[in-house]
């Protein structure tokens, strides 16, 4: 069988170099495709020298959103978010020519839905043992929710550091960048005291709520969330528990995610984000994201408290 020389990161291709070529693979050149390289989970492409596709991995269906039977043929610029890319790589690293030693970058890329992904890459020519390039692959790894994270940490950052905004204004700031990542249209800041429920902060694209306004607790979907041990979130109260609670009722909320908020380490009140929309499914790294949600307008808050800037019911709780 013939031996390849893949020209990638020094990892992959001590990986590569591991392989043993598949005997119902798909060829390029003559060469297979190993078997291991279906189940990475990262994307695997792989195009002639044409770079036209030939074969697909799974975690690229998934992806992507095209079948392998749909893509293969196609040329690998559809996939580029942006065409420039594309030419700008197939100038630089994807010819037979290329002489760059760093097979890593990063690119955005288009799914099928139209959705853009930024993606961590490596890839390069696949060459034969003489050096004659038979085709062009890479691995694609999505790293758009890390990047966010990273970015939506650095937003706080500047928020709660910012020595020009006042702790009214950062919290403020703090629940519109909250709706924008969570992706709802609302975002509260509660007092509870017994079985009273009291907005001291909101942020809404639906409706203004003047602080002070008070519920009772029993009828915001918070008193199901403190009846627990931390965060509670749902994405389509009509098909959940929630579908016959008094929220729901009164305010037709499909979207919740709530946690407890807490001031000087005592339970202050809560802190909850809604939509009447529902939308996907929360995720883990969601229902952490909103415990420091929790904690930078907690903070904010106790230096209210310090200060006497919070309403002075609100300073009889501890």
């Amino acid at each position: 069988m013939n031996e390849t020389v893949v020209n990638m990161s020094q990892e992959t291709l001590r990986d590569a170099e591991t392989l043993v070529e598949a005997s119902n693979g798909i060829a390029v050149g003559g060469i297979r495709i190993p078997d291991l390289f279906r189940d990475l989970p990262e994307a695997v492409i792989v195009a002639g020298a044409d770079h036209r596709i030939t074969w697909v991995n799974p975690a690229f269906e998934t992806l992507f959103g095209y079948s392998r039977e749909e893509i293969t043929g196609e040329i690998t610029k559809d996939l580029y978010a942006d065409p420039e890319n594309y030419k700008e790589q197939g100038q630089s690293r994807f010819t037979p020519t290329s002489t760059l030693s760093d097979h890593n970058y990063e690119m955005r890329y288009r799914r099928k839905s139209g959705k853009v992904i930024l993606t961590q890459t490596t890839g390069g020519p696949i060459r034969d043992t003489s050096g004659e390039v038979l085709g062009y692959f890479a691995i694609i790894k999505d790293i758009s929710k890390t990047r966010a994270i990273e970015e939506l940490l650095h937003k706080l950052f500047h928020i709660t550091t910012d020595q020009d905004m006042d702790p009214a204004a950062k919290v403020q700031s703090i629940l519109k960048l909250g709706c924008e990542h969570f992706q709802t249209d609302s975002a509260l800041v509660s007092w509870v005291r017994d079985d009273s429920y009291t907005i001291l902060y909101s942020h809404s694209d639906l409706v203004d709520i003047p602080r002070g306004t008070s519920f009772p607790l029993g009828d915001t979907y918070c008193s199901e969330m403190l009846n627990g041990d931390g965060p509670l979130a749902c994405h389509n109260a009509k098909q959940s528990q929630f579908a016959t609670h008094p929220c729901y009722d009164l305010f037709l909320l499909e979207t919740y995610i709530g946690v407890p908020l807490i001031v000087n380490g005592v339970l202050f009140g809560t802190l909850n984000f809604t939509s009447p929309e529902a939308r996907h499914p929360f995720e883990t790294g969601d229902l952490e994201m909103i415990k420091l949600f929790a904690a930078w307008v907690g903070q904010q808050l106790n230096f209210e408290k310090e200060t006497n800037q919070l309403p002075a019911k609100t300073t009889t709780q501890d």
